[in-house]
């Protein structure tokens, strides 16, 4: 028997044929060179950006066989070329067709996609996965609220693909969709932002996370139980980002994605940076509250990890003014304070604020002050 916080499955399916194929590939062919392909997937090394912008620079990333090169934007500036054959196409829409049917979508729907078509993979990533199902899609693109609120209502647009806060600005115009698949910004992991997304349309509201580097991995259903892993396109991992080693199922940390299938550029234990839960059930692999902050600048207050993001992420949930707060620690007495700074209007109960604190990041506030004049956003770290 196994529950929601114990591991079921510790290494991708294949691992051997995985870790063979990609021992030939020249971005993996040195670290891998004496990884038995059936070793502790522990064994394996993580990939991360800083190995990527390596491999770019000595000329190791481009694929005879690609047929697409998205570039993919690089913290700290800069950009890296994210390089695709067909055959990755056409694996990953096929993935993704099966998923926005889980999440509802018909071939006979028209889907109106606002996210960008440039040089970034934006709107592709829902492109391929909806051009597989058979739906009518429209690639907008993002921006051009009137041009975009014309063409659902003409051609009567059943599924819209945005961000969470251009959908909720087009309903609040006038828009009105049966479904959205919503990417690109938070919606599950704040607090009533999909009640507020959905009120403005008129819609169900889904979450669905995806990136750049490794296409779409993650979509709801109906259900709202949570983001159902694309299986058979990607397999997910959450790791200590401290230590590396596998968080057991239901425990925060930082997400972690191989590539089953990919030929160009496949990712191997990469990385993402981002911050999440991961459950293993009968069903499916499962993110249960989406993506929920980013591992930078990880914090331990208290014997506790606290991750700045995801604050701003609880703030936001809570009305007040997530890009306008200062978390503040000191020491007293020998022993860890913590102290937070934020921009809004004092609710009614800030008991209930302190507690609903204290349940989020299993430690207690040492002092909440909100102001509204309250500016500037970070950590101030005076301890010894």
């Amino acid at each position: 028997m196994t529950n929601a916080l114990q591991r079921t499955s510790t290494s991708p399916p294949n691992q051997a044929e995985l870790l063979g194929r990609l021992k030939s590939h020249s971005l993996y062919r040195a670290a891998l060179e004496k990884i038995p392909e059936n070793t502790d997937w522990a064994a394996v090394p993580f990939l991360t950006r800083e190995r990527l912008t390596e491999a770019f620079e000595a000329g190791e990333l481009a694929h005879p066989d690609a047929v697409r090169v998205h570039l993919t934007p690089h913290p700290g500036g800069g950009w890296l070329p994210e390089y695709a054959t067909r055959a990755d196409i056409d694996g990953h829409g096929q993935a993704a067709a099966a998923a926005f049917a889980r999440a509802g979508v018909r071939p006979e729907d028209y889907v109106q996609i606002a996210f960008g078509y440039h040089r970034f993979a934006g709107g592709w990533i829902m492109q391929d996965g909806l051009e597989a199902l058979g739906a009518k899609t429209l690639p907008f693109g993002p921006g051009e609220s009137e041009a975009q609120l014309d063409a659902i209502q003409k051609l009567g647009v059943r599924v819209l693909v945005s961000a969470p806060s251009f959908a909720q600005k087009l309903g609040e115009a006038g828009a009105r969709v049966e479904l959205l698949i919503s990417s690109g910004e938070p919606l599950t992991s704040i607090a009533g932002r999909r009640e507020r997304v959905e009120a403005a349309l008129g819609c169900v509201a889904l979450d669905a996370y995806a990136s750049s580097e490794a296409g779409m991995m993650a979509l709801e259903t109906p259900e709202k139980n949570g983001l159902r892993v694309l299986e058979d396109w990607v397999y997910l991992e959450v790791i200590d980002p401290e230590t590396g080693q596998a968080m057991p199922d239901g425990e925060r940390g930082e997400l972690v994605v191989t590539h089953l299938s990919k030929q160009a550029m496949p990712l191997l234990r990469f990385r993402t940076g981002d911050l999440t839960r991961l459950e293993r059930r009968a069903d499916g692999v499962y993110l249960p509250g989406g993506v929920f902050g980013n591992v930078g600048g990880m914090l331990k207050v208290k014997g506790v990890k606290l991750f700045p993001r995801e604050v701003a992420f609880w703030l936001a949930g809570h009305g007040l003014d997530h890009t306008q707060h200062t978390l503040r620690l000191w020491s007293q007495g020998g022993a860890d304070r913590l102290g937070l700074s934020v921009q809004g209007e004092t609710p009614e109960s800030v008991d209930a604020l302190l507690a609903d604190f204290q349940r989020r990041f299993a430690m207690r506030l040492d002092e909440l002050k909100i102001t509204a004049d309250h500016n500037g956003a970070g950590v101030v770290d005076t301890r010894e």
